[in-house]
């Protein structure tokens, strides 16, 4: 018998579109004790007016204050709260955060575009039936909210490309709601408008006619199951879904709500939804689609269990991090030997040097991320590389990245070309001090592994780091003749014995 211990059961609270979802899960087993949802309308005021109106912060307070009182029922002594872009669009969100926090005790943390689609990915890679296989195929997954429309690609059995577009059908409904009253034949403009949209990423992604499958998750997924036959989840049903778009796009709202069971609110939502999926499946010549009643929470509890070492992962989670930032790094024509080579060597000094930088698993990922992504700013001029990675990567969404990390490898990839690294890290970046001193020793160990491709032409074969009678020893191996990059490390690795207070050798061992 296993027993769980309540440090192992880990509480999550999100608050999304259409309201507030919870989950109690075992992390050792991923197991869910126990989840739910509670109905708030965030999405109507966040896209309408702009605000979350005293209603809908007393409904989110009930709410919130309900959920803790359940987590003490089941001895939960650790848990998260969470709220997306639908909730921190509204001008008053950092209001009401303060509110919800000070009646309830929940802080909740801000989930980025990037992060919300890390997660529902990995449940994804996590949970569905057979994901490799299709992920070899072609797959896209498509998370339908409120608000937005989340699409990613995995080709090869490989993540390669994320986008996210203001198409949730709340949204859409709102936008167009002066349409709607007035034009007659609105079904024409909304499919136009959906197209508009759509456009962009089927201009982006990469090789857009090989997808053979459609995931539909999210809001939108529990809609459509009302137009399904039962027991549709994780089942092939593009053929239901083509009778269901035959049936809604003509029908009135009276039959809708008939034949299927709608409520007003899904009545708006129905059409955009349907209209979305059909114009997807036909750009991209998608054919088979799936749904799923994996989501947000279920990628939430994921990561916990990843932060707790758990053995019930299956899957590499830093591999979709590791593949966006090589996207984006291909995207700008990064120079690729040269940039595999310094990731490789960055992650060496990493490795061997735990001991004297301190820091952990995360800061690795950081670090690889930053290696890939170090010359992005090269696509815009040689003059300021560095303040053009930090511009690049700001406003470049690397998905699977907190909004601090993503400011911590836009600060890293700036400081490891500047000639005064030290000045970037007193300004006002956004940053915690703790995180800047953990951006400044990941720069230092960048610096020098760039240092060491300094011609471009890999000529190291091997390197060998010591730490010994407080100096640090860099050996590297090559039959080529390595002044150049001599050169450059005894400059770049000042930088270093700054960071450290460490001095740092560099010997050439001529294998010729």
């Amino acid at each position: 018998m296993v027993v769980v211990m309540p440090e192992h059961i880990y509480g999550l609270v999100v608050i999304e579109s259409q309201g507030v979802g919870f989950s109690v899960t075992n992390l050792q087993q991923l197991h869910k004790l126990d989840r739910g949802f509670y109905p708030v309308a965030i999405g109507s005021d966040s896209f309408s007016d702009n605000v979350l109106s005293v209603e809908t912060a007393d409904a989110l307070e009930t709410a919130l204050n309900t959920v803790v009182r359940l987590f003490k029922d089941y001895g939960v002594v650790d848990y998260g709260g969470f709220a997306g872009n639908v909730f921190f669009e509204a001008s008053n969100a950092e209001f009401v955060r303060d509110q919800l926090y000070n009646r309830t005790g929940v802080w909740l943390q801000q989930l980025a575009v990037s992060e919300e689609t890390y997660h529902r990915a990995n449940a994804v890679m996590q949970y569905f039936p057979h994901f490799d296989q299709l992920a070899r195929e072609g797959t896209l997954l498509i998370d339908i909210g409120g608000g937005t429309v989340e699409l990613l690609a995995f080709q090869n059995g490989q993540f390669c490309f994320a986008r996210n577009l203001p198409l949730g059908p709340i949204r859409v409904v709102e936008e167009l709601k002066q349409v709607q009253r007035t034009e007659t034949n609105y079904v024409a403009v909304l499919r136009d408008y959906i197209d508009s949209k759509l456009m962009n990423f089927i201009r982006l992604v990469p090789d857009p006619h090989t997808y053979q499958h459609l995931i539909i998750m999210g809001t939108g997924q529990h809609l459509l199951s009302k137009l399904l036959p039962a027991g549709t989840a994780n089942q092939e049903v593009l053929s239901a879904l083509q009778q269901a778009y035959q049936v809604v796009v003509p029908a009135s709202d009276q039959l809708l709500a008939e034949r299927y069971g709608l409520n007003s609110a899904e009545l708006d939502q129905v059409l955009p939804t349907v209209l979305l999926v059909h114009e997807l499946v036909a750009n991209l010549r998608i054919q088979h689609v799936w749904t799923s009643s994996i989501d947000l929470l279920d990628g939430l509890a994921v990561n916990a269990a990843i932060n707790a070492d758990s053995r019930a992962i299956k899957f590499d989670h830093t591999s979709i991090i590791r593949a966006s930032a090589t996207w984006l790094s291909d995207w700008y024509r990064v120079d690729q030997p040269h940039r595999d080579a310094v990731t490789k060597m960055a992650l060496q000094l990493f490795n061997r040097l735990k001991s004297l930088h301190g820091l952990g698993k995360r800061e690795r990922v950081l670090l690889e991320t930053a290696a890939l992504l170090a010359d992005v700013g090269t696509y815009i001029d040689e003059q300021d590389v560095g303040s053009n990675n930090e511009y690049l990567i700001r406003a470049t969404d690397v998905i699977g990245l907190s909004i601090h990390e993503q400011r911590m490898v836009a600060l890293i990839t700036h400081i490891y070309t500047s000639h005064k690294p030290g000045v970037y890290l007193s300004m006002d970046n956004g940053l915690r001090r703790a995180e800047r001193v953990a951006a400044a020793k990941l720069a230092s160990l960048l610096r020098m592994a760039d240092a060491l491709d300094a011609s471009r032409r890999q000529k190291v074969q091997q390197l060998r780091v010591s730490l010994r009678g407080g100096r640090l020893g860099i050996t590297v191996t090559s039959q080529d003749n390595v002044d150049l990059e001599r050169w450059s490390f005894t400059s770049r690795s000042q930088f270093f014995e700054s960071v450290f207070g460490i001095p740092v050798d560099f010997k050439w061992r001529n294998v010729q």
